[in-house]
């Protein structure tokens, strides 16, 4: 089965949250997906903030059902620009609320972020000898 591109996955974003067509659709914008994604991350965070658990639930089940069956440009601004960004601080219930396979993305995120820098360079080479040997 074929993937969705980013047309088709910018389409079904503004048909579930028409709210944010306009943003999403601004011509400084279009083509641009992670910047897309990131219009859709300010209100997914939005909703977060302002314990706006129904719209946020949306956000997240949104997310869960498209990360695996889109293309890989959309999967990781999906990764990187929205989960990754995400701040559960004003709301942490929410958090414990997002999709088993979300939640895991995020965790090992923000794990592997908070790695001192040559520490990721370390596992980064472990990772590359691995594989050639």
């Amino acid at each position: 089965m074929d993937k969705k591109n980013e047309k088709q996955f910018i389409e079904d974003l503004i048909t579930i949250f028409p709210e944010i067509k306009e943003e999403v659709l601004d011509e400084d914008w279009v083509g641009l997906i992670t910047l897309q994604v990131g219009c859709f991350r300010r209100f997914t965070q939005q909703a977060i903030d302002a314990d706006n658990g129904a719209l946020a639930l949306k956000c997240f089940q949104f997310v869960d059902d498209n990360m695996d069956e889109v293309e890989f440009s959309i999967e990781n601004s999906l990764v990187i620009s929205w989960l990754g960004k995400l701040i559960f601080d004003k709301n942490p219930v929410l958090f414990s609320r997002l999709p088993v396979k979300l939640e895991k993305l995020y965790t090992d995120l923000k794990n592997e972020y908070s790695k001192p820098p040559n520490k990721k360079a370390a596992d980064f080479l472990k990772r590359l000898d691995d594989d050639l040997n």
